[in-house]
């Protein structure tokens, strides 16, 4: 908790004149670049105050209430008919556009799979950076003492997103059958309330949560194959302990759950020197055999 927000003040000082602006060409995590092409809106509203922020490396879009999917592809002859939807974190603040959104993408396109990151709506923040990073550091400082509040939204905006690809499967030459989705942080628990709440849970195939609420139990909805992945430092494990998986055991042994040492909440696609920087390695590796 202590290096969580010894980073907020360090964002805090820093948000004094931050870049801002579209997002940016992200580099292929290998020799193998996918293909960024088709942005689907999801609910046709303006986009108002909406702000994409570069900050210390990463991109987080705020104020976000135009949702929309971002396809990445693979290159031509590359696909493997499977596809993954990608819901970044961000405490409902922001979208963790890029760490948990982009670059996860990346990795997934250059092993053949279609994946698809989702923008969705997330609460107001102030406009101007110094108060938009003083509230965050206030609210992320709570990590781990308390439950996020839920956001309906959000959930509706993942419905919509397992639908779009669903109903346009043959489009993109892809098995609707071998449909999953991935969260993190707060997108994992949004993934966790559409498998509770929402009928397209059941077009899932398989599923993945990253640094999720572990205090939640998952009170109905279908139990595709389970991926976790968390640190041992990470507040909300501190917080909840193996309370989720024990909860999704009791109903399906189809779980992988890695635990590290280091990595603490927010690893995401950036290096921290940790056994949590193979995270995305050993996702790759389970997804091959689902």
């Amino acid at each position: 908790m202590r290096k969580i927000l010894a980073f907020l003040t360090a964002l805090l000082a820093f948000a004094a004149s931050p870049a801002q602006a579209q997002m940016p060409p992200l580099p292929p995590a290998d020799t193998v670049a996918p293909v960024r092409g088709e942005e689907i809106v999801l609910n046709d509203v303006p986009t108002g105050g909406e702000t994409w922020t570069r900050v210390f490396g990463q991109v987080w879009a705020r104020n976000v209430q135009r949702s929309t999917l971002h396809v990445v592809r693979p290159l031509g002859g590359r696909a493997n008919g499977k596809a993954v939807i990608v819901v970044p974190g961000g405490g409902y603040m922001f979208v963790s556009i890029d760490s948990e959104g982009f670059r996860v993408a990346d990795r997934l396109a250059a092993q053949g799979y279609t994946a698809f990151v989702l923008k969705y709506r997330v609460n107001p923040t102030p406009p101007t950076p110094q108060a938009f990073m003083a509230d965050m550091a206030s609210k992320f400082g709570q990590l781990g003492k308390g439950e996020l509040a839920d956001l309906p939204p959000a959930v509706d905006d993942l419905a919509a997103a397992v639908s779009v690809v669903s109903r346009r499967a043959a489009e993109w030459k892809l098995d609707p059958k071998q449909i999953g989705a991935i969260g993190f942080s707060a997108g994992s628990r949004t993934l966790i309330r559409l498998i509770e709440q929402r009928p397209e849970a059941a077009l899932l195939r398989h599923v993945g949560l990253i640094y999720p609420p572990m205090t939640q139990t998952v009170t109905g909805g279908p139990r595709p194959p389970l991926f976790l992945a968390m640190a041992a430092h990470d507040p909300l494990f501190r917080q909840g302990g193996l309370k989720l998986v024990d909860s999704w055991l009791k109903e399906s042994d189809a779980v992988e759950f890695h635990l590290y040492y280091g990595g603490e909440h927010g690893f995401g696609m950036m290096p921290k020197g940790t056994t949590s920087d193979r995270w995305i390695d050993q996702y790759i590796d389970w997804l091959a055999v689902q």
